[in-house]
């Protein structure tokens, strides 16, 4: 098998414990797609606004909702990558969980960048995470994640071939979100896939546009802000043609430039 087509959820989920019905839909979708890999947003499993009531919302890994969607990715036979809040020792995390074909949790990746009040709620993760499956090498961030150029500088050192940021991206600051994920992607050399919410919760707007950018920051496929879903298929040939265009991995110093600070009166 290989790791070939891709299909991007832009998904509106409802606030609490994800049996309140988010987890029928969620493997609704991934009985329906048909693919190797399908990407859930940051907290599918909870929706985002959950700082409330994160007690009732976080639970360990194995638990009830990861083997309900590894039921469900088993079943079709697909690797599942989604966003969850995880309850750890003493601690809770925004985690992307890893499911595949055969329904194991194989990578748990903890959000490194929190954003705002998350910091009262979350423990941020130390390690990145890249993940090497049936030919592909991927990089897993969580929305915040994006805006720090030294992850992107680490998974362009890993070589990765696609790097998926799982994001509760909001309306306010969408720009960010469309000038980031194409910067990253020529940083990396890499294909970029932002999969995003959709709709909003209370006051929260969601700004959508999940999207899949190539490796020179073009836009390969696109949605807009209602909940909605992208399919994709590598594209192996496209990523040799714009590496050897832009050959950054070859020419990259390994050695980290020092700075040199001067104070002119």
């Amino acid at each position: 098998m290989s790791l070939e087509t891709i299909t991007l959820v832009q998904f509106d989920s409802s606030i609490g414990p994800a049996e309140d019905g988010t987890l029928e839909r969620m493997c609704a979708h991934i009985r329906a797609a048909d693919v190797d890999l399908i990407v859930f947003p940051e907290l599918a499993t909870t929706g985002y606004s959950i700082f409330d009531q994160i007690e009732k919302c976080a639970e360990p890994i194995p638990g009830p909702t990861t083997r309900i969607l590894g039921q469900a990715a088993a079943e079709s036979n697909t690797h599942v990558l989604l966003g969850m809040p995880v309850q750890g020792q003493n601690r809770v995390h925004n985690s992307a969980i890893w499911i595949d074909r055969q329904g194991k949790v194989r990578i748990q990746y903890d959000k490194r960048q929190l954003w705002g009040d998350e910091c009262n709620v979350f423990t941020p993760g130390e390690d990145l995470v890249v993940v090497d499956c049936e030919g592909l090498s991927v990089g897993i961030q969580i929305c915040y994640d994006l805006n720090f150029p030294e992850q992107a500088a680490a998974f362009a050192r890993a070589e990765v071939d696609l790097l998926v940021n799982i994001s509760a991206w909001s309306e306010p600051m969408k720009g960010d979100w469309d000038r980031l994920l194409p910067a990253r992607a020529i940083e990396t050399g890499a294909f970029v896939l932002g999969c995003n919410h959709a709709g909003d919760e209370g006051d929260l707007m969601f700004y959508g546009h999940s999207t899949v950018y190539n490796p020179d920051g073009s836009v390969n496929r696109r949605l807009k802000n209602e909940p909605d879903a992208i399919t994709w298929q590598f594209e192996e040939k496209l990523l040799t043609q714009e590496r050897k265009r832009n050959p950054m991995r070859e020419d990259r110093r390994e050695d980290g430039p020092g700075i040199e600070r001067i104070q002119v009166e």
